[in-house]
């Protein structure tokens, strides 16, 4: 069994999360590949990602130096992807087949299981869009590790925090074991 993870990470406050997600799989014996928003490496840097990972981390969808398309390559003996934290935006884009960053056409090109964990305004959770992008996602096999409710970065309280890390980590190697 391939012990490779795909862990994307997309713009959200909780993306420092992904920082002791990434040490839960290390610790565990997986190699972790992280697929970056533009915008996530705002709020965390690659250098951290790299150094607790050991892996570079891909944010690009074509690199100079590499001939090899990222999104095709990242798939290979994939055994999980994990996308944690997941916006509204890049939950949209997945539903609706819009490939338009690396994480987007990373998403498109695996065939392996698929782990979610939303964070966000507990408004934009709870908005028609994206529960109706949430369903889309599950009928297509993609798990979801709901997020929790409590205070969110901006003051409101709701559902819309990020899932407790453990949890996230638990339902990940739950999905990699089948």
């Amino acid at each position: 069994m391939s012990k490779k993870i795909i862990l994307g990470i997309s713009s959200s406050i909780a993306a420092y999360k992904a920082i002791e997600l990434t040490r839960l799989f290390v610790r565990d014996g997986y190699s972790v590949h992280h697929v970056v928003t533009e915008n996530a490496m705002h709020l965390v840097t690659p250098l951290t990602l790299e150094t607790l990972s050991g892996n570079p981390v891909y944010s690009q969808s074509f690199v100079r130096d590499n001939r090899m398309m990222g999104h095709i390559a990242l798939k290979e003996d994939a055994a999980l992807m994990v996308v944690a934290p997941a916006t509204a935006n890049i939950i949209g884009k997945f539903a609706n087949g819009i490939a338009d960053d690396l994480l987007s056409t990373t998403f498109m090109s695996v065939i392996c299981p698929v782990v979610i964990a939303p964070a966000m305004n507990p408004n934009m959770w709870n908005h028609i869009p994206v529960q109706e992008n949430i369903k889309r996602l599950k009928s297509w096999g993609v798990t979801f590790v709901d997020p929790d409710h409590g205070e969110v970065a901006c003051g409101d309280t709701g559902y819309g925090k990020l899932a407790e890390i453990e949890k996230i980590f638990e339902v990940s190697v739950h999905a990699i074991k089948g």
